[in-house]
């Protein structure tokens, strides 16, 4: 009785206890699998039986003792596959790269259902696999392109060109964070934050660039195109001009321009220079684009001759408001520098009280604050302007101005200036704005003395405003 009993209550225990274990740690079914297992084992041995296929008795007298050993079988399968899922999902990237793991999980369950129809049930499987091999051969043909994109992935994860979290870039012409692997594709969340799903087909015949690495640095490269009649020196000689300019670009490793393409109309130079990290790509390249194209601009190179000192006050927004009669009278009085690399424009604390006009070249700003280590606070080129602060309240420079390459300045004085203002008061409001520019330029990295910089700031731009409106009044 005992032995036609313990079956039937055995299984119905096995079953009860899955469902109640359902909303537990995948560890816990784990242990109570592996118990059944165990226990499973002792009642066939107690039967004079075992799971193994040789050791079942034949006859309809043992259908419970089968009946155990099925179960043994679908409970150490089921086991099996929780341990190999537990080892091979231990760290994030293997829990989302699932391809191995069904595999693997496919196979023993094929094996374990082949064992029990055949020496567990004593069933012929002959004419089943027979068939089975006929209906794969269907299903082959029908789904090709899903079949080819399963092996693909076999291939891509046993050459494991990349993991889930890597940044990945596929033909370069998708690039981002591999998020996930299975069966047929690979999914990528690309720096616009859309997902991509790429079949493994594809990806196993594009090229791929593992971009994931110790150093977050990336190389970029832009193109630039000129007209053929600029000279390849001259145009090379400002692309690192602007290339200096770019705050965003890394000075090791050095930045190198070449001329990449030479036409009867254009030519072509391409710029490679390292960033930071991925985020500065795009504003690098834009940043350096612009400073390329202003840089032209002054050099001439489009126009095919250099801007005069009289074109350079024209385009310069303090002057907006001047006629061109007065234009031309400020650029007779215009003083002219050429520095020569390391030479300085101005020192800090310097009296001297003019405002300098960059029409080539590019010079460094540097200060050293209350005895500090000298610092670098930006850089400025063709079209820009320095010196405004101490223009108008006739304090000592706050910084100084080193040129980094050959220079082309051009000075204009105080007097000139309060000249202008005695008759155009217009002038007051864009060189108000300048002196807010100079002012962000000096503290941009001033955040540690925040209030300081504040309170001096008012203080500045009270003088500044007393300074245009006993000018006016001088005018008046």
């Amino acid at each position: 009785m005992f032995d036609t009993v313990m079956p039937p209550l055995l299984m119905a225990f096995v079953a009860i206890g899955f469902l109640i274990l359902r909303p537990f740690s995948h560890s816990v079914k784990l242990g109570f699998g592996l118990t059944v297992v165990l226990g499973t084992g002792i009642i066939l041995y107690y039967r004079g039986a075992s799971p193994l296929p040789s050791d079942l008795p034949p006859g309809a007298h043992s259908w419970w003792t089968r009946a155990l050993a099925v179960m043994w079988w679908v409970i150490a399968a089921r086991a099996t596959v929780a341990v190999i899922g537990l080892v091979l999902g231990l760290d994030t990237r293997s829990k989302q790269a699932r391809l191995f793991t069904d595999l693997i999980s496919g196979a023993i369950w094929l094996t374990a259902a082949l064992i029990i129809l055949n020496s567990v049930l004593r069933l012929p499987i002959t004419g089943l696999l027979a068939t089975s091999g006929i209906v794969a051969v269907v299903i082959g043909l029908a789904l090709q392109n899903t079949l080819a994109d399963v092996f693909s992935g076999i291939a891509v994860g046993l050459d494991q060109p990349f993991n889930p979290g890597d940044r990945v870039a596929i033909s370069g012409e998708i690039e981002g964070v591999v998020v996930q692997l299975n069966w047929r594709s690979i999914r990528i969340e690309t720096d616009g934050e859309d997902l991509v799903t790429i079949p493994n087909s594809i990806v196993a015949k594009s090229h791929i660039i593992n971009r994931t690495s110790r150093s977050e640095r990336r190389l970029v490269s832009v193109q630039i195109v000129t007209s053929s009649t600029a000279s390849a020196d001259r145009v090379i000689e400002l692309l690192r001009h602007a290339v200096m300019m770019c705050t965003g670009i890394l000075d090791k490793p050095a930045p190198s321009i070449t001329l990449s393409r030479l036409g009867i109309k254009t030519n072509a130079y391409t710029v490679n220079y390292f960033v930071e990290g991925t985020s500065r790509m795009s504003s690098s390249r834009g940043q350096l684009l612009r400073q390329a194209r202003r840089l032209f601009y002054h050099a001439g190179v489009e126009q095919e001759q250099k801007l005069t000192s009289r074109h350079l006050l024209r385009n310069l927004m303090l002057f907006e408001a001047l006629s061109d009669e007065q234009i031309e009278a400020l650029s007779l009085e215009l003083g002219h520098h050429i520095l020569d690399p390391g030479e300085t424009l101005f020192q800090e604390g310097g009296t001297d009280t003019s405002l300098f006009i960059i029409a080539a070249g590019v010079l460094e700003i540097s200060r050293a604050p209350d005895g500090q280590p000298r610092s670098v606070i930006g850089r400025i080129g063709p079209g820009e302007y320095i010196g405004e602060i101490s223009l108008f309240t006739g304090d000592p420079r706050p910084a100084s101005v080193t040129a980094l390459t050959a220079v082309d300045a051009y000075e204009v004085s105080r007097a000139s200036l309060e000249k202008l203002l005695a008759t155009t008061p217009e002038l007051a409001p864009p060189l108000e704005r300048a002196v807010h520019r100079g002012l962000s330029i000096l503290h941009r990295d001033d955040a540690a003395r925040i209030s300081h910089v504040n309170n001096g700031s008012h203080a500045l731009l009270s003088r500044v405003r007393q300074f245009f409106a006993s000018h006016s009044k001088a005018g008046s």
